[in-house]
Protein backbone atom coordinates (compact mmCIF):
# COMPACT_ATOMS: atom_id res chain seq x y z
CA UNK A 1 0.00 0.00 0.00
CA UNK A 2 1.46 3.25 -1.32
CA UNK A 3 1.41 5.94 1.66
CA UNK A 4 0.99 9.60 1.16
CA UNK A 5 3.96 11.78 1.47
CA UNK A 6 3.58 15.76 2.59
CA UNK A 7 6.16 18.00 3.60
CA UNK A 8 5.81 19.82 6.91
CA UNK A 9 6.28 23.24 5.19
CA UNK A 10 3.27 22.22 2.45
CA UNK A 11 1.20 21.52 5.81
CA UNK A 12 2.39 24.48 7.84
CA UNK A 13 2.24 27.39 4.71
CA UNK A 14 -1.49 26.50 3.73
CA UNK A 15 -2.85 26.69 7.36
CA UNK A 16 -0.79 29.38 8.36
CA UNK A 17 -1.98 31.21 5.39
CA UNK A 18 -6.26 30.09 6.07
CA UNK A 19 -5.64 31.37 9.70
CA UNK A 20 -4.11 34.87 9.46
CA UNK A 21 -6.04 35.04 5.89
CA UNK A 22 -3.12 35.67 3.98
CA UNK A 23 -3.66 36.85 0.45
CA UNK A 24 -2.09 34.10 -2.19
CA UNK A 25 -1.59 36.47 -4.49
CA UNK A 26 0.69 38.46 -1.97
CA UNK A 27 4.82 37.33 -2.70
CA UNK A 28 5.83 34.97 0.33
CA UNK A 29 9.76 35.01 1.84
CA UNK A 30 10.53 31.55 0.00
CA UNK A 31 10.94 28.78 2.95
CA UNK A 32 14.11 26.27 2.83
CA UNK A 33 12.84 22.40 1.65
CA UNK A 34 11.99 20.23 4.26
CA UNK A 35 12.72 16.62 4.41
CA UNK A 36 9.81 14.63 2.88
CA UNK A 37 7.86 13.00 5.89
CA UNK A 38 6.30 9.94 5.75
CA UNK A 39 3.17 8.94 7.99
CA UNK A 40 2.99 5.55 9.86
CA UNK A 41 1.24 4.20 12.17
CA UNK A 42 2.25 2.58 15.28
CA UNK A 43 0.33 0.39 17.80
CA UNK A 44 1.44 0.71 21.75
CA UNK A 45 -0.28 -0.59 24.72
CA UNK A 46 -1.10 0.93 27.65
CA UNK A 47 2.36 1.15 29.35
CA UNK A 48 4.14 2.16 26.17
CA UNK A 49 2.48 5.16 25.32
CA UNK A 50 2.40 6.13 29.18
CA UNK A 51 5.91 5.62 29.14
CA UNK A 52 6.56 7.93 26.17
CA UNK A 53 3.91 10.67 27.73
CA UNK A 54 5.82 10.40 30.78
CA UNK A 55 8.90 11.24 28.85
CA UNK A 56 7.02 14.13 26.90
CA UNK A 57 5.84 15.56 30.28
CA UNK A 58 9.27 15.34 32.24
CA UNK A 59 11.21 17.34 29.97
CA UNK A 60 8.60 20.55 30.41
CA UNK A 61 8.31 20.08 33.88
CA UNK A 62 12.68 20.34 34.30
CA UNK A 63 12.17 23.30 32.76
CA UNK A 64 12.31 22.83 29.02
CA UNK A 65 9.13 22.01 26.69
CA UNK A 66 6.53 19.14 26.21
CA UNK A 67 8.06 17.12 23.80
CA UNK A 68 5.15 15.32 21.44
CA UNK A 69 5.31 11.22 21.78
CA UNK A 70 5.66 11.76 17.43
CA UNK A 71 9.31 13.41 18.26
CA UNK A 72 10.35 11.12 20.94
CA UNK A 73 9.78 8.05 18.75
CA UNK A 74 11.36 9.78 15.59
CA UNK A 75 14.53 10.82 18.12
CA UNK A 76 14.60 6.53 18.96
CA UNK A 77 14.85 5.99 15.49
CA UNK A 78 17.48 8.07 14.50
CA UNK A 79 19.69 7.06 17.41
CA UNK A 80 19.09 3.52 16.74
CA UNK A 81 19.88 4.01 13.30
CA UNK A 82 23.20 5.39 14.14
CA UNK A 83 23.64 2.25 16.69
CA UNK A 84 24.21 -0.24 13.97
CA UNK A 85 21.51 -2.82 15.23
CA UNK A 86 21.80 -6.55 14.10
CA UNK A 87 18.31 -7.73 13.42
CA UNK A 88 20.04 -10.81 10.93
CA UNK A 89 17.94 -14.11 11.93
CA UNK A 90 15.87 -12.87 14.30
CA UNK A 91 12.79 -15.29 14.79
CA UNK A 92 10.16 -13.18 16.85
CA UNK A 93 9.43 -10.31 19.68
CA UNK A 94 11.41 -11.23 22.56
CA UNK A 95 14.89 -12.45 20.81
CA UNK A 96 14.57 -8.73 18.78
CA UNK A 97 13.84 -7.25 22.63
CA UNK A 98 16.93 -8.39 23.99
CA UNK A 99 19.28 -7.19 20.63
CA UNK A 100 17.81 -3.74 21.30
CA UNK A 101 18.14 -3.84 25.40
CA UNK A 102 21.91 -5.20 24.95
CA UNK A 103 22.67 -2.49 22.39
CA UNK A 104 21.27 0.09 24.64
CA UNK A 105 24.27 -1.45 27.52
Amino acid sequence: MKRAQISEGQVLHTALDRLTGADASAPSVPKPPRETMIKLSVFLNREEDAYLESLASAAKFSGGTKISKTKLVEAMVRAFSQSKLDVSGVRNDDELMFRVSAQLR
